[in-house]
This record gives structure tokens, C-alpha cells and sequence, in this order.
């Protein structure tokens, strides 16, 4: 055996080994990483490092020509465009409506700050896990589903000290997979990791940040779910009609998330089905805001451009179609029959 092989033989090994001793010291308490990102079931200390930013290659290629106003700045811009139709405590979380092209946007406005708590409802307040193969269940096994109506007038969506104001339907799920098919973390706890898939990640330090987390990453978040594909990065639109960054848009699925039915996502993203995402941006102080918006009668496209002009970065799509579903106050956004889901994301203020 020459030298240089057994350097190259050595190199591979010493992952192996690792995953070995970590498999063993970890085995029954790690959370388990889903199948849909990997093809085996991997611990939490296993799991790839790094994978937030990995559209990072694209970042030369994506620069704006000039700089942008500040994002609380396009936020105000935007929003004084759109109706308002509730603002709670003196602005930190709104609710807006206004017309796009082919039909409406309806969107909460979430300024994060010690009164302003977003946190992720389960269906009747069921714990997401993952089975011994990784893929995708509640952690007792059967299976719950509910409209957010349901979910937001239910006794599980109340938190003490806090009142509900807005609720959106985010995760996917699947006729066996009935829990959220992406990571989710609840009030610092990881139930989930799917580092395959984009996702929200709200920091201890109220900053959001949109991308692809591993199980390391996901332990920095406070609260995390995850969605997808992202279809705003870095300022770029997501459009399935380019194959390369522009000055304006960047292709389809651009951090190459794992979607077994990339096809169908790219149908409703380009058709005027109902539509549901969420979008982060930056506020002076350092802290983060968040929309969570509703569409209906639009192309991703243009919502995706709504989402940039507000000052968002990134946005993140989430369950469509008849999926798409939100509530104010407890009362339903549209007035269409929307299928039960897994989870919505909740936004909550302390009085």
C-alpha cells in the first residue's frame, strides 16, 4: 500500500469513526434527523455542518447596482400603499390587505420585541417527532390535523400571558407523514430537523433568519419551522423561467432544497393558486420583523415581489392550495374551505 493511499484511506476513515462514537454516545436521546434530507437516520450530532447560507456562491453574482433604502423604511413605504385593517400595540404587530396583480394580498406585520411572541400551534397540540427511520410523525403516533380556525380557538393555541392575535398555516404533511415535514423548534426545544429544507429560525435575540439548518444550527434558534422552497434570496425573486441570477431574479428553488415534488411546487408557484410564505427583514435597533402573508388570485412571482419591496430578504413559501389558510383574531382571513394541516405559526403579544 503506497503512502498517499493510506493518507486518502486514512482521511475517510476518521468521518466514519466519528459518526461511530456519536451514533453510540447519543443512541435513544438525539433527535433524529429526517430521512427527507439524507438517506439514513443520523443523531443531532451527526448531522452536516454549515448549511445556513449554502446559496452562498451566488452572493458576487447578486448584488444590487445600488443600495437599497432601509427595510423599516420599504416596510413603511409598502404598507402605507396597503389597507390597514388592525394595528396592536402601537404598531408592533399589524394586519394589512391590499390588491396585486390578479388579485389580493392579505399580510401580518410582526415587529419581534419582548411583547411581540411568535411560537408554532399543533394541531391539537401534538409533539412533532421523528420515527426510527427518520421520517416524519407525531411523537405519539397518531395522527392530527386541524383548520387554523380550529387550531386558534382550540385550548392547546393559549399561552399564558399572552392573547393570539394572528395565525398562519405553514407545514407540509402527507397522508402517513402527518406531522411537519420540516424542522421545528419550540420555545428552544428541536422536536424536528430536516436540514434538506428551508426554514424560519427566530433567534433568543429576536433576530430572524431564513435558510437551511442542521441540527447544530437549529440549537440556536428559539423557535424554527420549517417550509419551503424559498422563493426571495439575498433580494432576488425566485423564477422558474430563468436558469441564472439576474438583476432581478435568481432560478427556482435556489438553495436546492429536497422536494420529491419540485414539479408540483413549481405549478402552483407559477399559477394563480392561493399562496402562503413568510419573509424576514432587519430593524434598526438589530432585531428582526416578520410577515406572514396570504395570497390569493396571484403568481409567485409577484408575491415574491410584494415580499422584496416590504424590505424582506429572504421569504420562505409554505403550504399552498387549499392549505392556504390564516386567522386574526380567531376569525378566518378567506372565505374558503381550507383542508385540516398539521401546525400554524401564531403570533402572540403580552398586554
Amino acid at each position: 500500500m503506497s503512502l498517499r493511499f493510506a493518507r486518502q484511506l486514512l482521511v475517510l476513515l476518521i468521518p466514519v469513526a466519528a459518526l461511530y462514537l456519536a451514533l453510540q454516545a447519543s443512541q435513544g436521546q438525539a433527535t433524529v434527523l429526517s430521512r427527507w434530507s439524507l438517506p439514513v437516520a443520523l443523531p443531532a450530532a451527526a448531522a452536516p455542518n454549515a448549511l445556513v447560507g449554502r446559496a452562498e456562491p451566488l452572493v458576487a453574482e447578486m448584488q444590487p447596482a445600488q443600495p437599497a433604502p432601509p427595510a423599516h423604511e420599504q416596510l413603511a413605504a409598502f404598507n402605507s400603499g396597503s389597507a390597514l385593517q388592525e394595528s396592536a400595540a402601537d404598531g408592533r404587530v399589524e394586519y394589512y390587505r391590499r390588491a396585486l396583480p390578479g388579485g389580493e394580498l392579505a399580510y401580518f406585520v410582526a415587529r419581534l420585541d419582548e411583547r411581540v411572541h411568535v411560537e408554532l400551534i399543533n394541531a391539537d397540540g401534538a409533539t412533532p417527532a421523528s420515527d426510527e427511520t427518520g421520517d416524519t410523525i407525531w411523537a405519539d403516533r397518531q395522527q392530527h390535523l386541524a383548520t387554523v380556525a380550529e387550531m386558534a380557538a382550540a385550548p392547546y393555541a393559549r399561552r399564558e400571558g399572552l392573547e393570539l392575535l394572528g395565525a398562519m398555516a405553514f407545514g407540509f404533511h402527507g397522508a402517513v407523514r402527518t406531522s411537519n415535514e420540516g424542522s421545528v423548534v419550540i420555545n428552544g426545544v428541536v422536536h424536528r430537523v430536516n436540514a434538506g429544507r428551508g426554514a424560519l429560525c427566530i433567534s433568543p435575540g429576536l433576530q430572524a433568519t431564513i435558510g437551511l439548518f442542521d441540527a447544530e444550527a437549529l440549537r440556536g434558534c428559539q423557535q424554527a419551522v420549517g417550509g419551503g422552497p424559498v422563493i426571495l434570496w439575498q433580494g432576488k425573486v425566485a423564477n422558474p423561467a430563468v436558469a441564472a441570477p439576474d438583476d432581478e431574479f435568481i432560478p427556482f428553488n435556489p438553495l436546492g432544497e429536497d422536494f420529491a415534488q419540485l414539479d408540483w411546487r413549481i405549478k402552483i408557484y407559477s399559477g394563480s393558486y392561493p399562496k402562503t410564505a413568510v419573509c424576514v427583514g432587519d430593524l434598526p435597533d438589530g432585531r428582526s420583523f416578520l410577515v406572514l402573508a396570504n395570497s390569493s388570485g396571484v403568481v409567485g412571482v409577484e408575491l415574491a415581489r410584494a415580499l422584496r419591496d416590504m424590505g424582506c430578504t429572504a421569504a420562505l413559501g409554505g403550504d399552498d392550495d387549499t392549505s392556504t389558510q390564516a386567522t386574526w383574531r380567531g376569525r378566518p382571513l378567506w372565505g374558503n374551505q381550507p383542508r385540516a394541516v398539521p401546525d400554524a405559526i401564531g403570533v402572540y403579544l403580552r398586554p
